[in-house]
């Protein structure tokens, strides 16, 4: 009852709730979108908008034509050229409706829709019904993103599929690796069958316990060579978004302080994993620029992974039989996602020990008859600790607290003790992490914020922006082509980030060090554990059902909570990369449990069956431990190239790129980056005859013909041209290719070709500023002014702290200015300018403040002034000292005095000087009924 309520609930936020971009399906049409590539970046808020247009024929003038629309999250219709009005509406997702029968005539018809928005991809949702027409949106409509060239609308519910040249496209697929793996697997299959036949004559002769603690020493002397290994072969801090954890540790040494939310993309998190890994790194007397604080903190991540299952298997052990509890044993500790996420820089692996501490704890409690305050006071202890490490354990805390209720009133403790005991929990908990909370409560004004919050004063998202129902119903693409299918939908997300770095630790490109053949074949075998689990989940229901225990609530009731925090954080956050199953780490003893209790009921009296699960799972374990294994091979140099390049050593990048090729001649990446490494150090000669090799050895490689275009370049720029091409025919989502393709014919002075390519570009690439300034230029050197202007604002809104587009913009607004027939030119920018605050401004300071009327407009200057205003919330005085002047442009006085008074006043609160000499000029012109006139500088 409580799952389907709290399902019910997260069903009505996502269809009401404006601030979650879920699109509602409704039978008349279809939500629609620009079928931009698969983008692994994170994008920051910018209000693009994209275009939809359709042609229609009506064979006569309909008497009444009923306009439905839904847009994310907000449009501007157009029926043959007259705008329609809506009434005013402040949720996206209500359907506003118009009668548009006078709009249409007899003949062909054209609709159009602009759709804005700034937390994700424009999307269109319309019907237009008539007494013989139906229209409604699907693909049949034509679609341009933010001055891109045309295309086919998509539907917003088809998932979408990373194409050639995509650098998340390409990875190794299930069934591909297990044809390559079989040699390997019949060699695990041998040796597991040994080992269970050991294990079943042996056990006999060994009591379980013992039998227990020796498997728990194995699997803790592999887990040490591991990272033993991995530390060697694995020389780089790494990890989903390191960089950011490593400026929080980094914070905390040189402050020794605590940074607030707003001062980093990390910062917002609890405190104790990056105030631990200070001191130890502070111990050590190292930085995280010391080569050896790779050590520290990787060993730090493989102790927490050890104590991890250490406290799984104890857990186990107080619920379920030895043999059974190994199963969980063996379950936690080979785990992939416990295994990759032990490597990285993360909080996740403290936050996850922390609670698997507490559910320990609190399992021991409630095996006891008459707990001890001490026991109250360690549960409140871990508790507290791990909501000091992540967020995540505030969730754990109302199911322990419920669970040791029921116990103390199942076994009828006295009230007051009982409540003395509950409150000494709560006691220590707070104390632990309470001054966290309340910290961050009277700094930001919320105990609780994450980056993805406008508090912490960052504003992103991510692919795909939004979600359908189609997104929590598909299934099966990690099951094929596992990496990065988290774009198919939130259950391939989990599952490939379960059994597998499906993300590849977070990079947006498909480089990792693991063994990527087995962590593919690895999906497979992951079925038999996901089984178990899925059986265990059922059983323990059935059980809980049936007779009612404080241990099957707290394991199922926490389990169930995690399942529906993810599932609302995928709501909140519409992204691939949301659909984490590490944000469930910390469930491993309910995964395990579940796992090892269906183990447990279908082995039951049934040797066979249970000789042939444990032989499964014992392979599907080794395999694990194979894939995260490094081994010296290409693909591990070739990772490390890409890691130190991120951090600019490009010695390092060339000794790796050599290792590489050493390790294997026939890999044509590798010989691609040795051959660009090559070219940087100047070796022209030896880095083309290195690319051509790479070329000759995959032909069909995007990245090969572009490897050998940048080599050529400094000597054939022609040769480089057709390369960069070829490169784009074999790899059309190549966005690298696109944009040394427009650099070599900008500079060729090939204007024309490239204002055609940087169209196609944008529609691979439309939030990259690079592609609409490339394309701005090209445009501005055709001539064609509106078009390059309104290229320049997007660019603006991109890149909101460059000041060299908005110098181009006003270059191109004067000299438009300046022409007779200026003023048409400067309305059409000014119809199709973006939702750019600071482009906005310009033209409206430049129609209402021009000294020559002929190129002065003061009602459009009024809507433009207004709408960068609205945009801004009227908190940028300049934006209202534009709308001052706009509005004495037209004659307002009153209302223009009324404005630049309020820009004054928020320029003196801000103690922006020159905003307030600016405002007091105004109004000085305003109170002698002087419209405001300035010569462009």
């Amino acid at each position: 009852m409580f799952v389907g309520l709290a399902a019910s609930v997260l069903a009505w936020f996502a269809w009401q709730d404006p601030a979650i971009n879920f699109l509602r399906c409704h039978g008349r049409a279809e939500w629609i979108v620009f079928p931009t590539a698969a983008d692994a970046r994170a994008h920051w808020f910018s209000s693009l908008d994209a275009t939809f247009r359709r042609e229609f024929v009506s064979n006569d003038q309909p008497p009444t034509a009923r306009l439905s629309v839904r847009a994310m999250r907000r449009a501007e219709v157009k029926i043959n050229g007259a705008p329609i009005q809506f009434p005013p509406n402040s949720n996206w997702k209500k359907i506003l409706s118009a009668d548009v029968a006078g709009q249409l005539h007899t003949g062909t018809n054209v609709i159009e829709a602009r759709v804005f928005n700034h937390t994700g991809p424009p999307a269109l949702w319309l019907t237009l019904t008539t007494g013989s027409l139906s229209l409604p949106s699907d693909q049949t409509w034509e679609t341009s993103f933010a001055g891109s060239s045309w295309r086919h609308a998509a539907l917003a519910r088809t998932a979408k599929i990373p194409g050639p040249g995509n650098p998340t496209a390409g990875g190794a697929h299930t069934f591909d690796a297990m044809k390559k793996s079989w040699p390997l697997w019949i060699l695990l299959v041998a040796i597991a069958s040994v080992l269970v036949f050991l294990r079943q004559t042996n056990l006999s002769k060994l009591t379980a316990l013992r039998h227990g603690h020796l498997l728990l020493l194995v699997a803790v002397g592999l887990w040490l060579a591991l990272f033993w290994n991995n530390t060697r072969l694995l020389p780089v801090h790494a990890g989903f978004d390191s960089a950011e954890h490593l400026k929080y540790i980094t914070y905390i040494q040189q402050h020794r302080a605590l940074p607030l939310p707003t001062e980093g993309w990390e910062m917002y998190q609890p405190p104790l994993y990056y105030l631990t890994a200070a001191a130890v790194l502070s111990a050590c007397k190292l930085s995280i620029n010391d080569p050896a604080s790779v050590v520290v903190l990787r060993f730090l991540g493989g102790f927490l992974g050890v104590a991890q299952f250490v406290l799984v298997f104890l857990s186990l052990q107080l619920l379920l039989p030895v043999r059974a509890a190994l199963i969980g044993l063996l379950m936690a500790a080979f785990l992939p996602m416990h295994l990759y996420m032990a490597h990285y820089v993360t909080n996740e692996m403290l936050a996850a020990t922390l609670i698997t501490t507490t559910l320990y704890l609190c399992l021991r409690l409630l095996k006891t008859d008459a707990p001890r305050a001490l026991q109250f006071a360690g549960i409140g202890l871990a508790l507290g600790a791990s909501m000091l490490a992540k967020a995540t354990g505030i969730l754990l805390s109302p199911i322990v607290l419920a669970a040791i209720a029921g116990k103390l009133v199942a076994a009828r403790a006295p009230t007051v003790v009982s409540l003395r005991n509950l409150g000494l929990l709560l006691a220590v908990c707070f104390a632990i992490c309470g001054w966290h909370y309340a910290r961050i409560w009277s700094q930001v004004g919320t105990p609780l914020v994450g980056n993805w919050d406008v508090v912490s004063g960052f504003t992103w998202w991510q692919d795909n922006g939004y979600h359908t129902a189609a997104d929590y119903l598909r299934f099966g693409r990690s099951l094929v082509n596992p990496l990065f299918s988290g774009f198919a939908g939130i259950f391939d997300g989990i599952y490939s980030t379960l059994w597998g770095d499906a993300l590849c630790g977070g990079a947006a490109s498909l480089k990792s060090a693991w063994n990527q053949q087995q962590m593919a074949a690895g999906y497979l075998w992951g079925l038999i554990p996901t089984a178990l689990i899925l059986i265990g989940v059922v059983i323990a229901l059935v059980r809980f059902i049936r007779k009612p225990s404080s241990e099957l609530f707290l394991l199922i009731g926490f389990f169930a909570v995690i399942v529906l925090a993810l599932i609302f954080m995928t709501l909140k956050i519409p992204s691939y990369a949301q659909a984490k199953a590490f944000y469930a780490l910390s469930a491993l003893t309910p995964l395990c449990f579940f796992g090892a209790l269906a183990w447990q009921t279908l082995t039951r009296g049934r040797a066979r069956w249970q000789f042939a699960c444990d032989l499964l799972l014992l392979v599907w374990a080794m395999n694990s431990f194979v894939t995260y294994w490094i081994t010296p091979s290409a693909s591990q140099h070739l990772y490390a190239v890409a890691a130190w390049g991120l951090q600019g050593k490009m010695d390092r990048v060339a000794d790796e790129a050599v290792k590489a090729v050493e390790a294997d001649p026939s890999n044509a990446a590798a010989r691609g980056w040795h051959a660009l490494s090559l070219s940087q150090a100047g070796h022209d000669d030896e880095a083309i005859a290195e690319a051509e090799r790479a070329v000759e050895l995959n032909p069909t490689s995007s990245a090969a013909h572009l490897d050998l275009a940048m080599s050529v370049r400094r000597n054939d720029q022609e040769r480089a041209i057709t390369e960069a091409r070829r490169a784009i025919e074999l790899g059309p989502e190549n966005s690298a290719a696109y944009q040394f393709l427009m650099n070599c014919l900008s500079e060729s002075r090939r204007s024309n070709e490239a204002a055609d390519l940087g169209r196609e570009w944008l529609a691979i690439s439309p939030y990259d500023a690079a592609a609409h300034s490339a394309l701005g230029l090209a445009l501005a050197e055709n001539g064609d002014l509106v078009p390059a202007a309104r290229q320049l604002g997007y660019v603006m809104m991109l890149r909101s702290g460059v000041e060299q587009p908005h110098a181009q913009l006003r270059q191109i607004l004067i000299s438009l200015a300046k022409e007779l027939d200026g003023l048409p030119r400067l309305r059409e920018i000014a119809a199709n300018a973006p939702d750019s605050p600071r482009m906005l401004d310009e033209l409206a300071w430049l129609l209402a403040t021009y000294p020559d009327s002929k190129s002065r407009d003061g009602t459009e200057a009024v809507r433009l002034a207004k709408h960068a205003c609205d945009l801004t919330e009227r908190r940028v005085p300049a934006l209202l000292d534009t709308l001052a002047a706009a509005y004495a442009e037209t004659g307002d006085f009153p209302q223009a005095i009324s404005t630049a008074e309020e820009a004054l006043n928020r320029a003196r609160a801000s103690e922006d000087n020159d905003a307030v000499k600016l405002s007091e000029s105004i109004l000085a012109s305003l109170r002698d009924s002087l419209p405001y006139r300035q010569e462009p500088e």
